[in-house]
């Protein structure tokens, strides 16, 4: 073979090499992410019996009632009042500020709203 041939040859091995490597990082990149949420416990959008039907670990009933909209206006009186409306549904959904830790202990999304901690 030629000194041109194996230049040409070589060039192309390292072509071929810089085209995978962005595949590459993405397929680590996921597969990392999968380590992590699977080492956490916390898989997003699983389904499983103990929830019965509820979003990730919501505890759920929330007996006090919800703010009254009218102390607010805009988006926020628009906010707190789907949530007086749709008090059900909102007692199945996580909320995602973490809420259900210290110091709030809130039960679901629905306890947000039970509170000023929705408005902001």
């Amino acid at each position: 073979m030629s000194k041109k041939g194996k230049q040409r040859n070589r060039k192309q091995k390292v072509s071929a090499r810089k085209s995978k490597a962005p595949v590459m990082w993405i397929v680590f990149a996921l597969a990392g992410l999968i380590l992590v949420l699977a080492v956490s416990g916390k898989i997003p959008f699983t389904n499983s019996q103990k929830n019965n039907g509820k979003s990730f670990h919501v505890k759920g009933g929330e007996t006090r009632p919800v703010i009254d909209p009218s102390m607010f206006t805009g988006l926020t009186r628009a906010a707190y009042a789907a949530a007086q409306e749709n008090p059900k549904v909102l007692d199945q959904v996580y909320c995602y500020c973490y809420c259900s830790e210290p110091p709030f202990y809130h039960k679901s999304l629905l306890s947000c709203f039970t509170g000023n901690h929705a408005a902001g």
